[in-house]
C-alpha cells in the first residue's frame, strides 16, 4: 500500500524509526490487521495512545501519534508518524490515497435517507462493475474518521465507489468532500 516515508511526505508528518510499509489503516487495536498503520485517535473518553502497545502486539507495522502525546519520543520498537492532530492527518492520508485512483466516486449527503440512497447506488455499481470492483461505505462510517477509513480501502481492482457524508455541523460537508474528491455529489433531503 504505502511506505511510512511516503505517508509522512503526503501529510506533513515526521517519521520516526525505520521505514515501514503498511497495507491497511486502523483506529482500533482490537481489530487491527497485521501490517496495518495504527492511528491513535484521542476522543472525549478514550485516548488511542494508550493502545499503541496492544497494536504492536497485534502486528501493527507502524503508528500515527500526536506530538503532544509524547508517544513518538521513545523507542517502543515501532516506527511512528508524528502529527499535530491524528484525526486531521487521517483525513489528509485518505485524500492522498484517493488521489491515486482515477475512478468515479459518488458522494451522498443530506438530512436523511443517505444510507438508503448510498446502498441503492452501491447495488447499481456492483451490478455494473462487478461485486469486487465497487467500493461502498460500510455501516455508518460516514464522518471524519469513517470516511477516510473507507477511502483507504480503495484498491487497484476498484472501478467505482460510493461514499456517505454525514453532517453534524456547518462546514462539515465541505471538509468531507475535500477528502473524498467526488466526481458526482448527491444531496438528499437537505433540511434544517
Amino acid at each position: 500500500m504505502m511506505s511510512l516515508r511516503e505517508a509522512a511526505a503526503a501529510i506533513g508528518a515526521r517519521a520516526r524509526g525505520d521505514d515501514a510499509r503498511f497495507d491497511s489503516v486502523s483506529t482500533d487495536s482490537r481489530t487491527l490487521a497485521q501490517g496495518a498503520l495504527f492511528v491513535a485517535l484521542r476522543g472525549e473518553r478514550i485516548d488511542g495512545h494508550r493502545f499503541i502497545d496492544a497494536a504492536k502486539e497485534r502486528g501493527a507495522a507502524a503508528a500515527m501519534v500526536m506530538e503532544d502525546a509524547g508517544a513518538g519520543n521513545g523507542d517502543p520498537g515501532l516506527p511512528f508518524l508524528v502529527v499535530d492532530d491524528t484525526c486531521r492527518a487521517l483525513g489528509r492520508l485518505a485524500a492522498h490515497w484517493r488521489g491515486r485512483f482515477d475512478i468515479p466516486l459518488v458522494a451522498v449527503s443530506g438530512s436523511n435517507g443517505k444510507t438508503t440512497v448510498r446502498e441503492m447506488i452501491a447495488a447499481i455499481l456492483r451490478a455494473h462493475c462487478g461485486e469486487a470492483h465497487a467500493l461502498s461505505t460500510e455501516g455508518n462510517l460516514n464522518n471524519d474518521i469513517g470516511l477516510p477509513l473507507t477511502l483507504l480501502r480503495l484498491r487497484e481492482n476498484h472501478r467505482a465507489a460510493v461514499v456517505e457524508l454525514g453532517v453534524n455541523h456547518p462546514g462539515e460537508t465541505a471538509a468531507l468532500a475535500a477528502v473524498a474528491s467526488p466526481t458526482v455529489a448527491l444531496v438528499n433531503n437537505a433540511q434544517r
